[in-house]
Protein backbone atom coordinates (compact mmCIF):
# COMPACT_ATOMS: atom_id res chain seq x y z
CA UNK A 1 0.00 0.00 0.00
CA UNK A 2 1.89 3.18 -1.14
CA UNK A 3 1.44 6.16 0.48
CA UNK A 4 0.98 8.91 -2.73
CA UNK A 5 1.20 12.60 -1.63
CA UNK A 6 0.48 15.49 -4.58
CA UNK A 7 3.18 18.28 -3.24
CA UNK A 8 3.01 22.20 -4.94
CA UNK A 9 5.57 24.49 -3.73
CA UNK A 10 7.55 27.36 -4.87
CA UNK A 11 10.89 26.95 -6.19
CA UNK A 12 13.71 28.78 -7.51
CA UNK A 13 16.70 26.69 -9.44
CA UNK A 14 19.47 28.96 -10.45
CA UNK A 15 17.98 32.33 -12.05
CA UNK A 16 14.79 30.30 -12.32
CA UNK A 17 11.74 30.88 -10.11
CA UNK A 18 8.50 29.07 -10.51
CA UNK A 19 6.12 26.20 -9.54
CA UNK A 20 6.72 22.72 -8.59
CA UNK A 21 4.47 20.03 -8.60
CA UNK A 22 5.53 16.15 -7.83
CA UNK A 23 4.05 12.97 -6.45
CA UNK A 24 6.00 11.11 -4.20
CA UNK A 25 5.53 8.07 -2.52
CA UNK A 26 6.17 8.34 1.08
CA UNK A 27 6.97 4.28 1.35
CA UNK A 28 9.84 4.45 -1.30
CA UNK A 29 10.61 8.23 -1.03
CA UNK A 30 10.69 8.18 -5.01
CA UNK A 31 8.88 10.60 -6.97
CA UNK A 32 6.23 9.42 -9.79
CA UNK A 33 5.68 12.76 -11.81
CA UNK A 34 7.25 15.78 -11.52
CA UNK A 35 6.43 19.11 -12.94
CA UNK A 36 8.04 22.90 -13.10
CA UNK A 37 6.47 26.13 -15.00
CA UNK A 38 8.71 29.12 -14.18
CA UNK A 39 6.79 32.19 -14.31
CA UNK A 40 8.13 33.83 -17.29
CA UNK A 41 6.83 30.76 -18.68
CA UNK A 42 3.43 31.36 -16.57
CA UNK A 43 3.36 35.00 -17.29
CA UNK A 44 3.71 35.77 -20.91
CA UNK A 45 3.20 31.75 -22.93
CA UNK A 46 0.45 29.90 -23.29
CA UNK A 47 -0.86 26.48 -22.43
CA UNK A 48 -1.26 23.35 -23.86
CA UNK A 49 -4.84 23.33 -24.76
CA UNK A 50 -5.35 27.29 -25.04
CA UNK A 51 -8.06 28.20 -27.95
CA UNK A 52 -7.54 31.25 -30.30
CA UNK A 53 -8.64 33.02 -33.53
CA UNK A 54 -5.59 32.62 -35.48
CA UNK A 55 -5.18 34.24 -38.53
CA UNK A 56 -3.15 32.14 -41.42
CA UNK A 57 -0.29 33.62 -42.82
CA UNK A 58 -0.02 31.28 -45.66
CA UNK A 59 -0.50 27.58 -46.81
CA UNK A 60 1.55 25.27 -47.89
CA UNK A 61 -0.05 22.43 -50.32
CA UNK A 62 3.21 20.15 -50.87
CA UNK A 63 3.85 19.77 -46.40
CA UNK A 64 -0.20 20.65 -46.39
CA UNK A 65 0.35 22.64 -43.36
CA UNK A 66 -0.55 26.40 -42.68
CA UNK A 67 1.37 29.08 -40.84
CA UNK A 68 -0.43 31.39 -38.97
CA UNK A 69 -0.13 34.28 -36.20
CA UNK A 70 -2.43 33.58 -32.75
CA UNK A 71 -1.19 36.60 -31.64
CA UNK A 72 0.55 39.51 -33.04
CA UNK A 73 3.72 38.76 -33.50
CA UNK A 74 3.66 35.13 -32.38
CA UNK A 75 3.72 32.40 -35.10
CA UNK A 76 2.68 28.97 -35.21
CA UNK A 77 2.66 26.18 -37.23
CA UNK A 78 -0.90 24.31 -38.31
CA UNK A 79 -1.15 21.08 -39.76
CA UNK A 80 -4.51 20.89 -42.29
CA UNK A 81 -6.28 17.35 -42.12
CA UNK A 82 -8.75 17.20 -44.85
CA UNK A 83 -10.97 15.35 -42.97
CA UNK A 84 -11.39 17.86 -40.21
CA UNK A 85 -13.75 20.79 -40.76
CA UNK A 86 -12.65 24.28 -38.97
CA UNK A 87 -13.96 27.01 -37.55
CA UNK A 88 -13.57 30.03 -39.96
CA UNK A 89 -14.64 33.20 -38.23
CA UNK A 90 -14.23 35.70 -41.32
CA UNK A 91 -16.05 33.92 -44.21
CA UNK A 92 -17.98 31.14 -44.58
CA UNK A 93 -15.97 27.36 -45.31
CA UNK A 94 -15.47 26.36 -48.81
CA UNK A 95 -13.10 23.58 -48.12
CA UNK A 96 -10.31 25.51 -48.28
CA UNK A 97 -7.91 27.52 -45.95
CA UNK A 98 -6.77 30.43 -47.06
CA UNK A 99 -3.94 33.05 -46.11
CA UNK A 100 -6.13 35.98 -44.57
CA UNK A 101 -8.49 33.00 -43.15
CA UNK A 102 -9.53 33.93 -38.82
CA UNK A 103 -9.51 30.62 -37.97
CA UNK A 104 -9.88 28.60 -34.06
CA UNK A 105 -7.27 26.73 -33.31
CA UNK A 106 -6.03 25.38 -29.93
CA UNK A 107 -2.24 24.70 -28.87
CA UNK A 108 -1.35 20.82 -29.35
CA UNK A 109 3.08 21.15 -28.44
CA UNK A 110 4.81 23.74 -27.14
CA UNK A 111 7.29 25.45 -28.80
CA UNK A 112 10.92 23.76 -28.86
CA UNK A 113 13.97 25.32 -29.42
CA UNK A 114 13.98 26.64 -33.01
CA UNK A 115 10.75 25.31 -34.08
CA UNK A 116 7.48 26.98 -33.68
CA UNK A 117 4.49 26.10 -31.18
CA UNK A 118 1.74 23.36 -33.14
CA UNK A 119 -1.70 24.17 -33.73
CA UNK A 120 -4.78 22.03 -34.47
CA UNK A 121 -8.21 22.86 -35.91
CA UNK A 122 -10.22 19.47 -33.62
CA UNK A 123 -10.82 21.60 -30.89
CA UNK A 124 -10.94 19.32 -27.12
CA UNK A 125 -12.02 20.26 -24.42
CA UNK A 126 -10.82 17.49 -21.33
CA UNK A 127 -12.41 16.78 -17.90
CA UNK A 128 -11.96 14.42 -15.67
CA UNK A 129 -13.43 11.23 -16.93
CA UNK A 130 -13.76 12.43 -20.70
CA UNK A 131 -12.61 14.55 -23.95
CA UNK A 132 -14.78 15.86 -25.98
CA UNK A 133 -13.66 16.79 -29.30
CA UNK A 134 -15.10 19.37 -31.81
CA UNK A 135 -14.01 18.19 -35.54
CA UNK A 136 -12.71 14.18 -35.05
CA UNK A 137 -16.82 12.70 -34.29
CA UNK A 138 -15.38 9.35 -32.84
CA UNK A 139 -17.10 8.01 -29.92
CA UNK A 140 -15.02 5.50 -27.72
CA UNK A 141 -13.16 4.55 -24.52
CA UNK A 142 -9.49 4.93 -23.80
CA UNK A 143 -7.57 1.52 -25.13
CA UNK A 144 -5.76 1.46 -22.20
CA UNK A 145 -9.20 0.44 -20.17
CA UNK A 146 -9.88 -3.54 -20.40
CA UNK A 147 -12.18 -4.59 -22.83
CA UNK A 148 -14.93 -5.27 -20.22
CA UNK A 149 -14.26 -2.17 -18.90
CA UNK A 150 -14.27 -0.63 -22.33
CA UNK A 151 -18.21 -2.20 -22.77
CA UNK A 152 -19.26 -0.99 -19.20
CA UNK A 153 -18.28 2.40 -20.11
CA UNK A 154 -19.67 2.72 -23.26
CA UNK A 155 -22.92 2.76 -21.59
CA UNK A 156 -22.41 6.29 -20.02
CA UNK A 157 -22.04 8.05 -24.01
CA UNK A 158 -25.19 10.07 -25.02
CA UNK A 159 -26.65 8.93 -28.32
CA UNK A 160 -27.34 12.28 -29.71
CA UNK A 161 -24.22 13.45 -28.46
CA UNK A 162 -23.18 15.88 -31.45
CA UNK A 163 -19.53 15.92 -30.99
CA UNK A 164 -16.21 13.36 -30.63
CA UNK A 165 -15.84 11.91 -27.06
CA UNK A 166 -13.22 9.62 -25.57
CA UNK A 167 -13.74 8.51 -21.88
CA UNK A 168 -10.95 8.42 -20.33
CA UNK A 169 -8.93 5.75 -18.19
CA UNK A 170 -9.38 7.56 -15.22
CA UNK A 171 -13.36 6.90 -15.45
CA UNK A 172 -12.48 3.04 -14.98
CA UNK A 173 -11.63 3.70 -10.86
CA UNK A 174 -15.77 4.75 -10.89
CA UNK A 175 -16.46 0.71 -11.74
CA UNK A 176 -14.97 -0.32 -8.85
CA UNK A 177 -17.46 1.32 -6.50
CA UNK A 178 -20.18 -0.68 -4.37
CA UNK A 179 -22.38 -1.91 -7.13
CA UNK A 180 -25.81 -0.48 -5.24
CA UNK A 181 -24.52 2.99 -6.08
CA UNK A 182 -27.72 4.37 -7.41
CA UNK A 183 -25.30 5.21 -11.43
CA UNK A 184 -21.84 4.06 -11.15
CA UNK A 185 -21.42 6.38 -14.25
CA UNK A 186 -23.34 9.09 -13.55
CA UNK A 187 -20.17 11.32 -13.05
CA UNK A 188 -19.25 10.61 -16.72
CA UNK A 189 -22.92 11.62 -18.11
CA UNK A 190 -22.87 14.93 -16.43
CA UNK A 191 -19.38 16.17 -16.94
CA UNK A 192 -19.90 14.82 -21.34
CA UNK A 193 -22.90 16.72 -20.93
CA UNK A 194 -20.98 20.19 -19.41
CA UNK A 195 -18.21 19.59 -21.67
CA UNK A 196 -21.03 19.69 -24.97
CA UNK A 197 -22.50 22.67 -23.69
CA UNK A 198 -19.23 24.34 -22.97
CA UNK A 199 -17.98 23.46 -26.28
CA UNK A 200 -21.29 25.03 -28.01
CA UNK A 201 -20.39 28.18 -25.78
CA UNK A 202 -17.05 28.47 -26.85
CA UNK A 203 -17.76 27.85 -30.72
CA UNK A 204 -20.39 30.53 -30.53
CA UNK A 205 -18.28 32.82 -28.57
CA UNK A 206 -15.32 32.24 -31.45
CA UNK A 207 -17.20 33.03 -34.07
CA UNK A 208 -17.92 37.33 -32.86
CA UNK A 209 -14.37 37.51 -31.32
CA UNK A 210 -11.71 39.43 -32.57
CA UNK A 211 -8.50 38.43 -34.42
CA UNK A 212 -6.02 36.97 -31.88
CA UNK A 213 -8.39 36.80 -29.02
CA UNK A 214 -7.61 33.82 -26.62
CA UNK A 215 -11.58 32.63 -26.23
CA UNK A 216 -10.17 29.45 -24.05
CA UNK A 217 -7.43 29.48 -21.19
CA UNK A 218 -6.37 25.53 -20.12
CA UNK A 219 -5.34 25.46 -16.28
CA UNK A 220 -2.05 25.14 -15.50
CA UNK A 221 -0.23 21.73 -16.01
CA UNK A 222 0.11 21.65 -11.72
CA UNK A 223 -3.47 21.68 -11.81
CA UNK A 224 -3.95 19.50 -14.73
CA UNK A 225 -1.98 17.33 -13.90
CA UNK A 226 -3.46 16.58 -10.59
CA UNK A 227 -6.61 16.18 -11.86
CA UNK A 228 -5.45 13.53 -14.82
CA UNK A 229 -2.82 11.73 -12.99
CA UNK A 230 -2.94 11.95 -9.56
CA UNK A 231 -6.60 11.77 -8.66
CA UNK A 232 -5.98 8.62 -6.07
CA UNK A 233 -2.96 10.42 -4.07
CA UNK A 234 -3.97 10.33 0.04
CA UNK A 235 -2.69 14.06 0.14
CA UNK A 236 -2.56 17.31 -1.46
CA UNK A 237 0.11 19.20 -0.09
CA UNK A 238 1.10 22.82 -0.83
CA UNK A 239 2.56 25.88 1.18
CA UNK A 240 2.17 28.98 -0.51
CA UNK A 241 -1.39 30.14 0.43
CA UNK A 242 -1.94 31.37 -2.79
CA UNK A 243 -1.52 27.86 -4.13
CA UNK A 244 -4.00 26.66 -1.59
CA UNK A 245 -6.90 28.61 -2.62
CA UNK A 246 -6.48 28.14 -6.47
CA UNK A 247 -6.25 23.83 -5.71
CA UNK A 248 -9.42 24.56 -3.34
CA UNK A 249 -11.21 26.18 -6.37
CA UNK A 250 -9.61 23.54 -8.67
CA UNK A 251 -10.89 20.58 -6.67
CA UNK A 252 -14.12 21.83 -6.06
CA UNK A 253 -14.66 22.27 -9.61
CA UNK A 254 -13.35 19.53 -10.94
CA UNK A 255 -12.55 16.68 -8.44
CA UNK A 256 -15.23 17.89 -5.18
CA UNK A 257 -14.32 14.49 -3.34
CA UNK A 258 -10.75 15.19 -3.23
CA UNK A 259 -11.12 18.67 -1.50
CA UNK A 260 -10.77 16.90 1.85
CA UNK A 261 -7.46 16.17 1.18
CA UNK A 262 -5.84 19.17 0.74
CA UNK A 263 -3.50 20.92 3.03
CA UNK A 264 -1.88 23.52 3.71
CA UNK A 265 1.95 23.48 5.49
CA UNK A 266 3.09 26.22 7.41
CA UNK A 267 5.77 24.96 9.72
CA UNK A 268 8.47 27.61 9.45
CA UNK A 269 11.11 26.18 11.47
CA UNK A 270 11.17 22.98 8.85
CA UNK A 271 10.29 24.45 5.33
CA UNK A 272 8.24 22.08 3.15
CA UNK A 273 11.29 21.41 0.62
CA UNK A 274 13.71 20.64 3.18
CA UNK A 275 10.81 17.44 4.46
CA UNK A 276 10.27 16.07 1.31
CA UNK A 277 14.13 16.50 0.15
CA UNK A 278 13.31 18.40 -2.70
CA UNK A 279 16.69 19.22 -3.91
CA UNK A 280 17.92 15.26 -3.24
CA UNK A 281 15.29 14.32 -5.79
CA UNK A 282 15.27 16.69 -8.83
CA UNK A 283 19.54 16.47 -8.53
CA UNK A 284 18.90 12.83 -9.31
CA UNK A 285 16.35 13.83 -11.96
CA UNK A 286 19.21 16.01 -13.77
CA UNK A 287 22.02 14.34 -13.50
CA UNK A 288 23.01 11.85 -16.12
CA UNK A 289 24.08 8.57 -14.19
CA UNK A 290 21.12 7.18 -12.68
CA UNK A 291 22.13 4.29 -9.99
CA UNK A 292 20.25 0.86 -9.79
CA UNK A 293 20.33 -1.48 -6.35
CA UNK A 294 21.66 -4.62 -8.05
CA UNK A 295 24.79 -1.77 -7.91
CA UNK A 296 24.53 -1.60 -12.32
CA UNK A 297 23.90 1.96 -13.35
CA UNK A 298 22.35 4.09 -16.18
CA UNK A 299 23.72 6.75 -18.45
CA UNK A 300 21.41 9.10 -19.92
CA UNK A 301 22.62 11.23 -23.10
CA UNK A 302 20.92 14.07 -25.24
CA UNK A 303 22.23 14.48 -28.83
CA UNK A 304 20.96 16.77 -31.36
CA UNK A 305 18.19 14.13 -32.46
CA UNK A 306 17.85 11.95 -29.78
CA UNK A 307 18.50 10.64 -26.62
CA UNK A 308 20.61 7.24 -25.90
CA UNK A 309 20.58 5.37 -22.78
CA UNK A 310 23.31 2.98 -22.00
CA UNK A 311 22.56 0.21 -19.36
CA UNK A 312 26.05 -0.89 -17.64
CA UNK A 313 26.44 -3.62 -15.18
CA UNK A 314 28.77 -1.84 -12.88
CA UNK A 315 31.56 -4.28 -12.40
CA UNK A 316 32.81 -6.72 -14.99
CA UNK A 317 30.53 -9.17 -16.33
CA UNK A 318 32.71 -12.94 -16.30
CA UNK A 319 31.80 -15.89 -17.84
CA UNK A 320 30.63 -17.23 -14.56
CA UNK A 321 27.67 -14.76 -14.63
CA UNK A 322 24.65 -16.59 -15.32
CA UNK A 323 22.33 -15.52 -18.44
CA UNK A 324 19.24 -15.38 -15.63
CA UNK A 325 21.52 -12.63 -13.75
CA UNK A 326 21.74 -10.56 -16.73
CA UNK A 327 18.35 -10.90 -17.63
CA UNK A 328 17.84 -9.87 -14.55
CA UNK A 329 20.06 -6.68 -14.42
CA UNK A 330 18.23 -5.43 -17.87
CA UNK A 331 14.88 -5.99 -16.45
CA UNK A 332 15.51 -3.80 -13.95
CA UNK A 333 17.12 -1.29 -15.77
CA UNK A 334 14.03 -1.61 -18.51
CA UNK A 335 11.84 -0.73 -15.09
CA UNK A 336 14.11 2.42 -13.86
CA UNK A 337 14.60 3.75 -17.53
CA UNK A 338 10.67 3.89 -18.19
CA UNK A 339 10.36 5.95 -15.05
CA UNK A 340 13.05 8.20 -15.72
CA UNK A 341 11.73 8.76 -18.89
CA UNK A 342 8.26 9.79 -17.55
CA UNK A 343 9.78 11.85 -14.37
CA UNK A 344 12.11 13.81 -17.22
CA UNK A 345 9.68 13.98 -20.14
CA UNK A 346 12.06 12.69 -22.48
CA UNK A 347 10.18 12.92 -25.88
CA UNK A 348 10.94 12.37 -29.66
CA UNK A 349 13.25 9.32 -30.57
CA UNK A 350 14.65 6.83 -27.47
CA UNK A 351 17.33 4.01 -27.76
CA UNK A 352 18.41 2.13 -25.29
CA UNK A 353 21.71 0.03 -24.96
CA UNK A 354 20.97 -2.82 -23.08
CA UNK A 355 23.40 -5.66 -21.44
CA UNK A 356 23.79 -8.43 -24.35
CA UNK A 357 21.57 -11.13 -23.84
CA UNK A 358 21.96 -14.13 -26.23
CA UNK A 359 19.07 -16.23 -25.96
CA UNK A 360 16.08 -14.68 -28.64
CA UNK A 361 13.20 -15.68 -25.52
CA UNK A 362 14.77 -13.47 -22.84
CA UNK A 363 15.39 -10.54 -25.66
CA UNK A 364 11.44 -11.05 -26.51
CA UNK A 365 10.53 -11.21 -22.61
CA UNK A 366 12.18 -7.57 -22.13
CA UNK A 367 10.99 -6.05 -24.92
CA UNK A 368 7.05 -7.54 -24.08
CA UNK A 369 7.67 -5.46 -20.30
CA UNK A 370 9.06 -2.51 -22.03
CA UNK A 371 5.59 -2.41 -24.07
CA UNK A 372 3.65 -3.12 -20.65
CA UNK A 373 5.36 -0.45 -19.01
CA UNK A 374 4.82 2.13 -22.00
CA UNK A 375 1.33 1.37 -21.55
CA UNK A 376 0.85 3.01 -18.17
CA UNK A 377 2.42 5.93 -19.27
CA UNK A 378 -0.10 8.95 -19.69
CA UNK A 379 2.03 10.43 -22.99
CA UNK A 380 1.72 8.02 -25.92
CA UNK A 381 4.81 5.83 -26.07
CA UNK A 382 6.07 2.92 -28.66
CA UNK A 383 8.49 0.20 -28.15
CA UNK A 384 9.70 -0.21 -31.79
CA UNK A 385 11.62 -3.05 -32.10
CA UNK A 386 15.32 -3.76 -31.03
CA UNK A 387 17.48 -3.19 -34.33
CA UNK A 388 20.27 -4.74 -36.00
CA UNK A 389 22.76 -3.17 -33.63
CA UNK A 390 21.23 -4.56 -30.32
CA UNK A 391 19.52 -1.18 -29.43
CA UNK A 392 15.73 -1.15 -28.38
CA UNK A 393 14.34 2.09 -30.07
CA UNK A 394 11.43 3.78 -28.40
CA UNK A 395 9.37 6.64 -29.15
CA UNK A 396 7.53 9.09 -27.13
CA UNK A 397 4.76 11.85 -28.14
CA UNK A 398 6.19 15.59 -28.13
CA UNK A 399 3.92 18.16 -26.52
CA UNK A 400 5.58 19.81 -23.44
CA UNK A 401 9.40 20.67 -22.71
CA UNK A 402 11.69 18.26 -21.11
CA UNK A 403 11.97 19.08 -17.21
CA UNK A 404 16.01 19.77 -18.28
CA UNK A 405 14.63 22.12 -20.46
CA UNK A 406 12.30 24.03 -18.38
CA UNK A 407 14.91 24.01 -15.57
CA UNK A 408 17.83 25.94 -17.21
CA UNK A 409 18.45 29.46 -17.83
CA UNK A 410 16.85 31.61 -20.53
CA UNK A 411 20.48 32.61 -21.17
CA UNK A 412 21.63 29.22 -21.91
CA UNK A 413 17.85 29.05 -23.70
CA UNK A 414 18.95 31.61 -25.59
CA UNK A 415 22.33 29.95 -27.17
CA UNK A 416 20.62 27.05 -28.04
CA UNK A 417 18.38 28.96 -30.87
Amino acid sequence: MNDMRYIITEYCHRDIKGILAFSLDTKTDKMESVNFTSYDQYNESITIGDIFVAKVLNVSKQIQAAFILYAPDKKGYLPIHTDYTPVITNRSYDGRILAGDEILVQLEKEAVRTKEPVFTMNLSLAGRYSVISYANTYKGVSKKCTRLEREQLLAAIPKELEYGVVIRTNAASLLQQPQESADLLQPVKEEICYLNQRMNALIQNGIHRTCFSRIWQSPPLYLTKLRDENAQCQQIITDQSVLYDELKDFTALYMPEQSAKLSLYQDASYPLQKLYRIETHLSELLSRKVWLKSGAYLIIEKTEAMYVIDVNSGKNITKKETAEYIYQINREAAQEIMRQIRLRNLTGMILIDFINMEEQCRIDALLQELRILAKKDPIQTTVVDITALGLVEITRRKTTKSLAERLITRHYQEALK
